[in-house]
């Protein structure tokens, strides 16, 4: 039973890594929703950051030649910022009510961005524009652990290629989910038994990063585009589902 459990992480683990090979965001949500159904809850909220902090430094040695330092950093300094403003807000909403607002959000912006693909959208990495992406993205992730779409909105417009996309948001979430990591671990979040859930965890992340890299150099702007836009309308109609109670 416990080698099965194994077994099962590692399945899960390498299916959302490589969700987030080819879009660049994306494995939280395949990881929240099935890790759960073989491991307890605690230990699928700890293994998910440690998880994406593996990801993001593979991709960050990979394509740190890729990464425009401007375009990054200011994303990166606001969310921090902002993440706590999202966990204030939490406190006088509830969960239920953030998915439905989210999850709308994201399926409109998803469908928007579809209807008007064939006029080039192009956000300039600016301060502001940096500074906006960031906010939303931190709130986000104080909200609901989800600060993976509107960076990913950011980055794909700003970005000059795919290549720089994902160099970008991967370091982002290297050092968002790194913070995260380290303040779950001086939590109490790491047990044993997390830890031994985490080493067939990172061996099969590390296995898709590379698999999924391998793929997604292979696709031109306009594929990632379509990804993106794509991931974003399927992670807009689960989360309204799960606000809606209908798994």
């Amino acid at each position: 039973m416990i080698m099965f459990t194994y077994i099962m992480v590692f399945v899960i683990a390498f299916a959302g890594a490589f969700v987030q090979g080819i879009t660049g965001f994306g494995s939280a949500m395949v990881w929240m929703s099935f890790l759960p159904l073989v491991i307890a809850l605690p230990e699928a909220s700890a293994l998910t950051p440690a998880m994406l902090t593996i990801i993001g430094i593979q991709m960050t040695i990979k394509l740190h030649k890729n990464i425009n330092w401007k375009m990054s950093v200011v994303p990166l300094v606001v969310s921090f910022i902002s993440t706590a403003i999202g966990a204030w807000i939490m406190t006088f909403t509830t969960a239920t009510t953030m998915q439905l607002v989210l999850g709308v959000f994201l399926v409109i912006v998803g469908i928007y961005f579809f209807a008007t693909m064939k006029k080039t959208i192009k956000i300039k990495p600016t301060y502001a524009n940096g500074g906006i992406a960031g906010f939303v993205a931190g709130v986000f992730t104080g909200l609901l652990n989800i600060g993976g779409p509107p960076l990913a909105i950011y980055y794909n417009a700003a970005a000059d290629s795919p290549l720089q996309y994902k160099a970008c948001i991967e370091f982002n979430f290297f050092m968002m989910y790194g913070w995260a990591t380290i303040l779950k671990f001086m939590s109490g979040s790491y047990t044993t038994e997390t830890v031994k859930y985490l080493i067939p965890g990172a061996v099969a992340v590390i296995i898709s990063g590379i698999a999924g890299l391998h793929l997604f150099k292979k696709f031109n702007k306009k594929i990632v585009s379509i990804l993106v836009y794509t991931m974003l309308i399927i992670m807009g109609a689960y989360q309204f589902c799960k606000g809606m109670k209908l798994f």
